[in-house]
């Protein structure tokens, strides 16, 4: 769950710096991208970076289909307000002008964000070949004989 929400990451970074003893580590949105903040206190440092939460759960969704029977919306605009008068609900795949996304309700927040399930599932493609890639070349990487 985020517990802030920054139209921009100038913003965030703004507020990361500002706040004497943030909590940490805590997730915050940036339009509607998921971030891990952290805060070490022995030396004050502060960071964040992309977190790809919600994608393996909106993978597992639309792996059995989206919903046929989406609300749809010309606009933006008009899918925000129509969500905004069903916040029960914790997520929804919506249609806004012919593009499925995936509404996450955030209370505490009083809004929801919006993903994009094409971007959204590219990302988390990509992601995953990364980190594959990663491990592989770790696992590939000669000893420096530190543990022999």
């Amino acid at each position: 769950m985020a517990i802030a929400h920054f139209t921009s990451q100038e913003e965030a970074e703004a507020w990361m710096k500002s706040v004497a003893e943030p909590p940490s580590p805590v997730r915050i949105l940036i339009g509607d991208a998921y971030y891990q903040f952290w805060y070490t206190r022995e030396d004050n440092t502060r960071g964040m970076y992309r977190e790809y939460c919600m994608e393996p759960a909106l993978e597992a969704l639309t792996a059995r289909g989206i919903p046929p029977r989406t609300p749809s919306f010309a606009t933006r605009m008009e899918a925000e307000e129509w969500l905004m008068s069903h916040p029960a609900n914790p997520y929804a795949f919506v249609v806004i002008a012919g593009e499925h996304y995936f509404a996450v309700h955030h209370p505490r927040l009083k809004r929801h964000s919006l993903h994009h399930v094409a971007s959204a599932l590219k990302d988390w493609e990509e992601r995953k070949r990364a980190v594959e890639l990663d491990t592989a070349l770790e696992a590939a990487a000669p000893s420096d004989g530190a543990d022999e």
